[in-house]
C-alpha cells in the first residue's frame, strides 16, 4: 500500500455546499469563495465572519454565497474540510519524498505538514482552534485524527512493518494531542513558537515510541 492511499482512505469531500461544483467554473467560484473566506477569518476569526463579509471580499454578490452556501456555518465547514485535504495532500507529499523507514520518522512528516499550513494558509490556525466545529464527527474519535488514523495504521504497518495492534487508537490521540499543540504554538506566535512545536514533536515521539516495535 503506498503513501498516497492516504488520500483516497480518509479524505473526504464538503457536504456542505448547497449546489456540487460538476462544472470547472462552479469549482473555481467556491475556491474563491472559500479563498475570501479564509482572508476574513484570518483577520477577524471565525466568531465575526458573515456571508456578506465573504461576498465583499470575493467581489462577488450575497446571492452567489448562498448558492454555494446556506450559511455561515457551511462556509466554516468548507474552509475546514478543505483545510483538512490540503493537510493530507502535503502530508502525502512529505511522506513519498522523505520515504520513512521508522514510525517517528512517518509522523515528522505529518507534523512538518500541518505546521507548514499554520504557517502559510490563511484562517488554518483559527479553523483549528474551533476545535473543528464544522467536520462531520466519526466514530471513536475527533472528526480528522479518527478519519485519518485508521488509514494512516493500514499504511504504517504495510509500509514501515510496525505493530498494528491497536496503532489506530494511538495514531488517534497522538494526533489529536499534536493539534491542539500546534494551534496552541501558533496562537502564541503568527510564525509559530519554536518551544512548543519541539515539545510537540518531542511529546508524540515518546506517546507513539513503543507502537514503534517491529512486527
Amino acid at each position: 500500500m503506498a503513501f498516497n492511499d492516504l488520500i483516497s482512505g480518509a479524505l473526504t469531500t464538503s457536504g456542505q455546499v448547497r449546489n456540487e461544483p460538476v462544472q470547472a467554473r462552479s469549482s473555481e467560484r467556491i475556491a474563491t469563495l472559500l479563498d475570501a473566506a479564509s482572508a476574513v477569518v484570518a483577520e477577524v476569526g471565525i466568531e465575526r465572519l458573515t456571508t456578506a463579509m465573504v461576498a465583499e471580499r470575493a467581489g462577488a454578490s450575497i446571492g452567489t454565497v448562498y448558492r454555494y452556501f446556506p450559511d455561515r456555518i457551511a462556509v466554516l465547514a468548507a474552509m475546514s474540510l478543505r483545510g483538512f485535504e490540503r493537510f493530507l495532500r502535503a502530508s502525502v507529499e512529505n511522506l513519498e519524498a522523505t520515504k520513512p523507514t521508522t514510525l517517528d520518522e512517518a509522523i515528522t512528516c505529518l507534523i512538518d505538514a500541518a505546521v507548514e499550513l499554520h504557517r502559510t494558509e490563511p484562517g488554518f490556525t483559527s479553523i483549528r482552534l474551533s476545535d473543528q466545529i464544522a467536520l462531520p464527527e466519526v466514530d471513536g474519535g475527533t472528526a480528522s485524527s479518527a478519519r485519518i488514523a485508521g488509514p494512516l495504521a493500514a499504511i504504517f504497518v504495510a509500509e514501515l512493518g510496525v505493530d498494528g495492534d491497536g496503532l489506530a487508537e494511538r495514531l488517534d490521540i497522538a494526533l489529536t494531542m499534536a493539534d491542539a499543540l500546534l494551534v496552541r504554538a501558533f496562537v502564541i506566535d503568527p510564525k509559530g513558537d519554536p518551544a512548543a512545536i519541539e515539545a510537540t514533536r518531542a511529546l508524540v515521539a515518546g506517546y507513539l515510541a513503543p507502537a514503534g516495535a517491529r512486527a
